[in-house]
């Protein structure tokens, strides 16, 4: 029984060559970066959109309030009121 593992062993053993394991190494760390470059990439890039996005949303809210502004005062009373009637009642 042993004598089979240790044949396999010895097999593996005159197998086994370090330079190409080195070269594999190398290649398996070319595709690492590859794929981390092109992940850091892909993450800016839909980053950039959603800043964008959010900075659209932004200008697009703030004009809806300039032109209603008398409803955005009163809208921003309730909250106010309604806020602080939360806290005042919490802290009872």
């Amino acid at each position: 029984m042993w004598g089979l593992a240790e044949r396999k062993t010895s097999r593996f053993g005159r197998d086994f060559d370090v330079s190409d394991l080195y070269d594999q190494l190398d290649t398996l760390r070319g595709y690492v970066q590859d794929l981390t470059q092109d992940a850091g990439k892909s993450a800016s890039h839909s980053y950039g959109r959603a800043r964008d996005f959010a900075s659209a949303t932004a200008h697009d809210a703030e004009d809806v309030m300039k032109d209603n502004l008398a409803a955005s005062l009163l809208l921003t009373l309730g909250f106010g009121v309604v806020i602080g009637f939360l806290i005042s009642r919490s802290s009872k």
